[in-house]
């Protein structure tokens, strides 16, 4: 999750930066992004290349770049060569930017794009294990977060990296209590606000309304608990791009935790044949809940949480889908009265990281 936090100032960069009063630049621009998000990777590479004839001197190619890179390596952080292209585009993003930005101090638009690609920076150097180069890049990407906070009014698409902000500012120290103390060096946030200003976001921003609403689907789904709305978000996404591998999961999500299993079924079934591993242990896991829940078949539901630990143990990331497997295979022994269901339980209490799935794994312990 924290990658796509920060990745979201990428997408939200692109709706209004330098260049953007050409109105075919504009267009093409948005028409390149769509097909990124749809995962049309021949029709955005092709637009990347017109636009770096048209926008030379903008920064919009090679961040369009890097979110090309991004999302058909997705997760990113698994390939290395990809990994190291992907952060050398994002630091000629900054730079070109910069540039503007020396240049005129109150360019909004060049101020966002720099933010973008600092922040982006930040979380791939902390990926990579380059403490040092993350918490640079953080307090740069910080500083222009602040200044964006500011100017929300002259520049609409800070509402997205404002709003997930002030969310997650709060949520934070209110969930993970250790980081109390360090919060104290950064601006208040407001999570009401918060999911107010992506509210807003997903309604009037030209393109960032789409990371927008995947994060209320996000924040609706994993952390506020509120099933009906994650489903509403999710859908509109699932609708406007069914090739995006990750927008299927999280709309496959948002069907289980609203109980539509016969729905999610054929979804599941078609992440379970993805190529990416990373999709098809969402397809697994989901698949093992509907036929647990739904089919009352525990040999098969088993089977499917056996599987996705298996492969998902190479990845840190996964510790969501971890926890919703375990909890899966000790709902499973509970039934069949054997004691290992308390060591499942007690690996899903672990893993998980909201409070939803946290409760719900204390519950079988008590």
């Amino acid at each position: 999750m924290s990658r796509l936090f920060i990745y979201t100032i990428l997408i939200g960069m692109l709706t209004s930066a330098q260049g953007w009063s050409q109105e075919p630049n504009m267009e093409l621009v948005k028409q390149g992004i769509n097909y990124i998000y749809n995962f049309e990777f021949d029709r955005s590479e092709a637009v990347i290349e017109q636009l770096r004839g048209s926008m030379n001197q903008s920064a919009i190619p090679e961040l369009m770049k890097a979110l090309q890179i991004f999302w058909s390596n997705y997760p990113i952080h698994l390939h290395e060569e990809e990994f190291e292209i992907y952060q050398n585009y994002l630091i000629k993003a900054y730079n070109k930017s910069m540039e503007l930005v020396e240049q005129k101090p109150n360019n909004y638009e060049a101020q966002f794009l720099a933010m973008a690609s600092q922040g982006l920076l930040a979380e791939s150097y902390a990926e990579s294990g380059s403490s040092f180069k993350a918490v640079g890049a953080a307090k740069r990407a910080y500083n222009f977060v602040k200044e964006g906070s500011n100017n929300i009014n002259q520049f609409p698409e800070f509402y997205v990296s404002t709003g997930l902000y002030n969310y997650y500012r709060e949520y934070y120290p209110d969930t993970y209590p250790i980081y109390r103390p360090f919060m104290s060096f950064f601006m208040k946030g407001d999570r009401e606000l918060g999911i107010q200003q992506l509210a807003i976001a997903s309604r009037e921003a030209s393109i960032s309304h789409v990371i927008a609403k995947f994060y209320l689907s996000y924040i609706y789904m994993r952390y506020e608990y509120l099933p009906g709305e994650a489903l509403t978000q999710g859908r509109n996404l699932h609708r406007e791009y069914p090739n995006n591998d990750l927008f299927t999961a999280i709309y496959l999500e948002s069907l289980i935790i609203n109980k539509l299993y016969i729905q999610a079924a054929p979804i599941a079934r078609k992440l379970q044949r993805n190529s990416n591993p990373y999709f098809r242990i969402h397809g697994d896991v989901f698949m093992g809940i509907i036929q647990e829940i739904q089919y009352s078949n525990p040999k098969l539901a088993e089977k499917l949480y056996r599987k996705a630990l298996e492969i998902s143990e190479s990845d840190k990331n996964m510790l969501h889908l971890e926890a919703l497997a375990y909890l899966g295979l000790g709902r499973i022994y509970q039934q069949k009265n054997d004691p290992k269901a308390r060591d499942y339980f007690k690996e899903s209490r672990d893993k998980a990281y909201t409070q939803a799935l946290k409760n719900e794994a204390k519950s079988y312990l008590n």
